[in-house]
C-alpha cells in the first residue's frame, strides 16, 4: 500500500505543472463568458435593455430592440404575441404601473454565429405596481390590486435572448 501512495504523489507531481500550467481564456468579469469583442457587445446591448428597464424608460428599452421583433410568448395563443409594432404602447403602459423596480441578469452564455447571437441568462427582477383605475383602458390588472394599495411581484427565470447585428450593432429581436 505505501508503493502505490508513493507512485500517487510522484504521478501527482508530474502531472501538476502540465495541469495548472493550461492557460485558460479570458472571462468577461462576472461571467463565465469568453472575453471576446463580440462578446462584449452583445452584452453591453442586454445591459443597456437592463439599464433602461430599471430607469422605466420605454424610448430607451426599444433603442435596444430590433424592428424585426417578435415573440411569441412560450404559448399557441396569438393574441399574446408581442410584435415591435406592439411594443412601444405595451412598454409604456406598464411602466407607468411599476413604481419601484430591481433588475438583474445572470448571463450564462453566449453563442454568436455570423449576424444572429443567442444569450442564455437568469432574470431576477422585483416590481412594485401601482393599483390601475378600473375606467384605465387597456392598462395592465394585477388582482387584488386597489387604488389604494400598492402590489409587489418578483420573477426569477431562465431566459434565452436572441439578437441580430444591425450595421455595428446588436439588436434583440426576441426575449424582452
Amino acid at each position: 500500500m505505501p508503493m502505490r501512495i508513493a507512485r500517487a504523489i510522484m504521478l501527482s507531481l508530474v502531472l501538476a505543472p502540465a495541469v495548472g500550467g493550461c492557460k485558460q481564456a479570458a472571462t468577461i468579469p462576472g461571467t463565465e463568458i469568453p472575453d471576446t469583442p463580440e462578446n462584449r457587445e452583445v452584452l453591453q446591448t442586454l445591459e443597456n435593455y437592463r439599464i433602461a428597464m430599471v430607469q422605466k424608460d420605454p424610448a430607451a428599452v426599444l433603442a435596444t430592440v430590433h424592428a424585426t421583433y417578435y415573440d411569441h410568448a412560450g404559448t399557441d395563443d396569438p393574441a399574446d404575441d408581442l410584435t415591435y409594432d406592439r411594443l412601444a404602447e405595451i412598454l409604456r403602459k406598464r411602466m407607468e404601473q411599476i413604481e419601484s423596480i430591481r433588475y438583474s441578469i445572470d448571463y450564462l452564455d453566449v453563442s454568436v454565429k455570423d449576424d444572429r447571437a443567442v444569450v442564455r441568462a437568469w432574470i431576477d427582477a422585483s416590481f412594485r405596481l401601482r393599483a390601475v383605475a378600473e375606467d384605465e383602458e387597456d392598462a395592465p390588472k394585477v388582482e387584488g390590486l386597489t387604488r389604494e394599495k400598492s402590489r409587489y411581484a418578483r420573477v426569477q427565470d431562465f431566459n434565452m435572448f436572441e439578437l441580430v447585428r444591425d450595421g455595428k450593432t446588436w439588436l434583440i429581436t426576441r426575449g424582452i
